[in-house]
């Protein structure tokens, strides 16, 4: 794999990051114990994720997001 995929991946996960965190209300229902849910929560993981992963999972990220990977298509 190209750095350039993971590069612009990591880009496209930091912008969806921000405008989700400016889109959060400031006092967020409170997820059950266990493993937190939501778009958010879910991005924050994958750009967390991205900078180790390996291939394969670079692919199955960006296949989580697929607007992410529409503009890759489309790059």
């Amino acid at each position: 794999m190209s750095t350039g995929k993971r590069a612009f991946l990591t880009t496209r996960l930091d912008e969806l990051v921000l405008d989700l965190e400016a889109d959060a209300p400031s006092h967020p229902p409170q997820d059950p114990p266990g493993a937190p849910t939501g778009p958010l929560v879910t991005a924050q993981r994958h750009r967390a994720e991205v900078d180790t992963a390996d291939d394969h999972m670079v692919d199955e990220i960006l296949r989580a997001h697929p607007e992410i990977a529409r503009a890759w298509a489309n790059r």
